[in-house]
């Protein structure tokens, strides 16, 4: 038995809980809300601030990059490379977790932007009522507001 590891299983095997975690974290970058258990609220927290963080880390701000990696400047050229590996490297990790190539643009373009100021605590969970059938408490996980 392997004691004391963190994390919550959501009695379900790992593939199982993976695939959750997965789907319920796309489905919030995709919709900005979503209405799921308490447990499960709590549990895709951390996954999906994780990839609004990796989206802010390899997010290239500067449109002429391409441009200067092209350039005949050597020390421009290298520079620029490294920043285009270093986005790319990103993508390809959140494309890891996050199947839907449509919301990883999304991430990239949209949420990275809004959440520049902002060094965490992109999500809210509120608390909502208890569903109906097994009583099981609901939350409301939603990307809060950028700041002005």
């Amino acid at each position: 038995m392997r004691h004391r590891v963190p994390g919550n299983k959501l009695s379900r095997p790992y593939d199982q809980q993976k695939a959750l975690l997965r789907a319920l974290a796309t489905e919030l970058l995709r919709h900005d809300e979503i209405v799921t258990t308490l447990a499960k609220a709590k549990a895709v927290r951390s996954h999906a601030e994780k990839m609004i963080t990796l989206a802010k880390t390899g997010r290239i701000q500067d449109k002429d990059v391409y441009a200067k990696a092209k350039s005949e400047d050597a020390n421009v050229a290298s520079e620029a490379a490294k920043l285009i590996a270093k986005h790319v490297h990103h993508r390809r990790q959140m494309q890891a977790f996050i199947y839907d190539k449509d919301v990883v643009s999304r991430t990239f373009e949209e949420l990275a932007p809004r959440y520049e100021k902002r060094n965490g605590g992109y999500t809210r969970i509120v608390k909502t009522h208890f569903r109906r059938g097994d009583a099981a408490p609901m939350a409301l996980i939603q990307l809060v507001e950028a700041d002005k």
